[in-house]
């Protein structure tokens, strides 16, 4: 399920700090009932010892191509953003809390939610070409001989960025569904186009960045985990604000 929202305020353009995920992800568990959101936010949902929160979210877009003023971003209102979630309790409490509130904060804006829309996108094949909204990633942790973990983040080309995300996926699968095997089949993912690197912080205070990609790509593989990372998001990260993607036109 794909929830895009969009927001309005008094003001013709909208502004926020250049390092902003975190907002928007505090955004959306303040507009969530308040004992789920602790649940989600603290516990989550458990495969293979992980735990996932169930939800992408992709990030804003403006009325137009967004402006950088010294260290914030300006955006033209309306202010769209899209989640990505099959969690019922996540649909119906964004869509309550947009709904009921007057006000919306985001960081020092105050916004109201001007439109809501529901959209169920479907995996009709093995082979789908999707886009990103949000940029997709994958990494794994390593450690220095003196026992010192560290992240190296994968690109496409690399044969673990596939392996990465089918293992994701299958992760995602168990934990939405428990008592049904996983479908046989590995997932691939191939770019279909010129792709492009994204280097973000979540927060200003994260000692590393993060490395994502955008761009086009073609995703095969059996049909039901195809539809997770629809609903769920594709690679690491997803409620942070990476990995939410859309079906192409040509679908």
């Amino acid at each position: 399920m794909l929830i895009d929202m969009e927001f309005n305020s008094n003001d013709e353009y909208f502004r926020i700090p250049r390092i902003n995920l975190y907002l928007f992800q505090a955004m959306l568990y303040q507009l969530l009932p308040q004992a789920f959101s602790r649940f989600l936010h603290d516990e989550g949902f458990i495969s293979d010892n992980r735990r996932f929160k169930l939800f992408a979210f992709s990030w804003p877009r403006g009325e137009s191509k967004p402006r950088f003023v010294d260290d914030k971003v300006v955006f033209k209102t309306p202010l769209r953003i899209t989640v990505a979630t099959p969690i019922h309790n996540t649909v119906s409490g964004l869509a309550d809390g947009v709904l009921e509130k007057s006000e919306i904060r985001i960081g020092n804006n105050l916004l109201y939610c001007s439109g809501i829309a529901f959209r169920n996108p479907k995996a009709e094949k093995e082979e789908i070409s999707i886009y990103t909204l949000s940029p997709v990633t994958c990494y794994s942790t390593l450690y220095k001989i003196t026992g010192e973990p560290y992240t190296v983040y994968h690109s496409p080309s690399e044969t673990t960025f596939s392996e990465q995300i089918h293992a994701n996926l299958a992760r995602k699968f168990t934990a939405l569904n428990n008592e049904m095997p996983l479908p046989e089949g590995k997932v691939s993912l191939v770019p279909s186009g010129n792709i492009r690197e994204q280097i973000a912080r979540f927060r200003p205070d994260d000692p590393r960045p993060i490395k994502g990609w955008w761009g086009r790509f073609i995703l095969r593989g059996p049909k039901e985990l195809l539809q997770t990372a629809l609903d769920c998001g594709l690679g690491a990260k997803n409620s942070a604000g990476f990995g939410c993607v859309e079906l192409s036109r040509n679908n």
